[in-house]
């Protein structure tokens, strides 16, 4: 014999119905600050240099020293990874997509930077299969000179070095041709 209780169950369901409110504002309110924060951090304005001059020594896959006055003339799109860094993953095979169609009008560089193994770096190069400049050596103080807050990180460098804009956080296609019409189209 079953004995039912419909007061206790409609109790039981008004108490679940009660705390989907407070979680749904939660993350509602999450995904806005998430949101506010990514716009703060794309295009904001930076106490650090608004020119993109590395002072770091950095160095291509064989060891040789880049010279990066070869960037000047021409927008340039520089993007800050890691090996440890899994966004970074994903958007280095975003970026390769668009170098592909955009490279005969926009250079693009990646900068392996705060790198906890080079080999693990070299290795991440090679699963992406990416196809663009990458530079090796970055400790974080290059980060810290263009007013990164975190990786990945990509800049919009004009022809003349200057920073045109900056984007934390993954880019996917879609957003960085949005970014690169915004800035050299």
């Amino acid at each position: 014999m079953t004995i039912e209780f419909p007061v206790e169950r409609n109790e039981l369901e008004k108490n679940r119905k009660s705390r989907i409110i407070p979680v749904a504002v939660g993350l509602f309110i999450l995904i806005l600050l998430v949101l506010v924060f990514t716009q703060w951090a794309v295009d904001s304005p930076s106490e650090k240099s608004g020119v993109f001059s590395p002072s770091t020594e950095l160095t291509n896959g064989e060891g040789v020293v880049f010279d990066f006055a070869q960037l000047q003339g021409g927008p340039v799109v520089v993007n800050f990874f890691a090996s440890w860094c899994t966004p970074c993953r994903t958007e280095m095979k975003e970026i390769e997509e668009v170098s592909s169609i955009w490279g005969d009008r926009v250079t693009f560089v990646g900068i392996n930077s705060q790198e906890t193994s080079l080999d693990e770096a070299k290795k991440l190069v090679e699963e992406t299969a990416v196809t663009y400049t990458i530079l090796y050596g970055g400790d974080g103080k290059l980060l810290e000179e263009v007013g990164a807050v975190g990786m990945p990180f990509t800049l919009f460098v004009n022809p003349d070095t200057s920073i045109a804009g900056r984007y934390l956080t993954t880019l996917g296609q879609k957003e960085l041709n949005q970014y690169l019409e915004k800035y050299f189209g």
